[in-house]
Formats: structure tokens, sequence, C-alpha cells
């Protein structure tokens, strides 16, 4: 189970409830990294998303009909707390992580744990993993939204270490054969993955079918290339936040990883 995800998210709704309390007017309202967003708008994604997910897991989720992809309902959530002040953005921010703590606490046991659940077009993901996804999103948000280089604003925060990374590599990895239904035809021969830093790792990744299997290096086929990142570097441009070109090293068939990581963007 991924009760290191617990951790994770406890740790990425700190840091960033942490910057909140740096920010003036001008910060609030500097365009943030995300395109079309300003920075109060990524801290009320946060807390709507949190509450959606907490919905959900409660059974109290009223769903849009038709249903809306996760990019789309995101807009229309923070759309509609446009409005809010950058006061009660961070007060529904904290409430909704407080209730949300025992909420997904009670998913790390089972049965629930190994329970799974269809995340709108996310894929279908054992109910354990909701943590790590927190972990990710807000983590990710917070280093390369908000924060410079890539973001507008200058803030102390503890780095990403163990206990921050792991949860959001394991969501990563985990989404690679899950969120983009056709990512396996990119996948022209296994392809190693080697991440450094915290929450180091090494996996291979190779096409069984339609489908992608994430494995061990001991029992994977041989990778016709190596791709190297630091897993602060996975987090950017597996998200497209920054290309895949700048945060890696290619050894080996480069033509296999470029076809596979110019269609990878993962959410």
């Amino acid at each position: 189970m991924t009760v290191a995800g617990m951790k994770g998210f406890r740790l990425a709704t700190q840091d960033l409830l942490l910057v909140a309390g740096t920010l003036d007017d001008v910060g609030w309202n500097r365009p943030s990294g995300a395109e079309g967003w300003r920075v109060k708008d990524v801290f009320s994604h946060a807390g709507q998303l949190i509450s959606l997910l907490v919905s959900a897991v409660q059974g109290t989720l009223r769903y849009p009909d038709p249903p809306l992809g996760i990019e789309r309902l995101n807009e229309v959530l923070v759309g509609a707390a446009r409005e809010q002040t950058p006061a009660a953005t961070v007060d529904f921010l904290r409430v909704q992580s407080e209730l949300a703590f025992p909420v997904f606490d009670s998913l790390q046991d089972e049965p629930l744990a190994s329970s799974t659940a269809q995340l709108l077009d996310l894929g279908v993901y054992e109910l354990h993993a909701i943590p790590d996804m927190f972990s990710f999103d807000l983590a990710t948000h917070l280093r390369f939204d908000l924060l410079g280089p890539r973001g507008p604003l200058d803030a102390d925060v503890p780095p990403m270490d163990e206990d921050r990374m792991e949860p959001s590599v394991h969501w990563l990895l985990g989404a690679i054969p899950k969120m983009q239904r056709n990512l396996h035809r990119s996948l022209l021969a296994p392809l190693a993955l080697v991440l450094t830093g915290p929450a180091s790792t090494r996996v291979v990744l190779h096409r069984v079918g339609d489908t992608i299997r994430v494995e061990d290096p001991a029992t994977a086929p041989a990778p016709a290339a190596q791709v190297t990142s630091s897993t602060f570097d996975f987090l950017a441009w597996s998200t497209t936040r920054i290309p895949w070109r700048e945060g890696t090293e290619v050894t080996g068939d480069a033509s296999v990883a470029a076809a596979f990581l110019d269609e990878l963007n993962l959410i």
C-alpha cells in the first residue's frame, strides 16, 4: 500500500500553505506557470480537487452530465471560484485538506486499499493511490507553476526530499500504462528509465499487446535505449512543463526514446 502517499500529501499541503502565507495582493494575481491561471487560481484548484475527490470517496459527488475530462473539469471548478478572495481560497484549501486526511487514510486499509475506481479520464487506479496523486499534483504545481524559475514566486520551501518525492514518482510511473490510451503505439522497443536523486529508481517500459508494462530491469526485456533523469526533472518533463530533452540524457537508440517521450504527457 502507498502509506507514504499520505505523508507526502500532508507535506505537500503544508508546503503550499507555507507559500500562501508569504503572498500579498500583487503576488496572488501574478500569472502562474499554469497557462491561463493566476497564482490564486492554482491554490483554488488544489482545494477544489481535494474537495472533489473527498466527495467521490464518500459517495456524495454529483458528476457533470455529460461527464468532463479532468482538465476541462479543473477549468470549470477554478472558473467558478475565480472571484473568491485569496483569504477564502486559502481557508477552503486548509479546511478541505483537514477533511481529506482521515478520508484518504481510510483508503490505505483493506478492503478499500485494493478496490479500484475510474478517475475520470486518468484511468483506473487502486484507491490507496489517491494520496499519491495529490502529493504529485500539489508538489508539481508548487515547484513548477508557482515557484521560479518557471513560476513567478520566490519563497523558501523545504526541498523535495524522499518523503515528498516518493509518492509523486509512484504516481507518475503508475500512470504511464493508464493515462494515455494510445501511448503504447509510441513505445517501439523496451525503454529503460533511470531516475536519480530522492526516490531514485530504475524501471524498463515495454509493450505487451496494447498495454505498457513498467517492470524491474531484472525481469524485463533488454532495453533498446536508456533515459536518465533526476526525479525532480522527471516531474517537469513527464508533464510537458519543460521539454524532455532539457531534463534527460539518452543513450542507446535515440529514435526509440524520442518516439515515446515526444508523446508522453502525464497529468
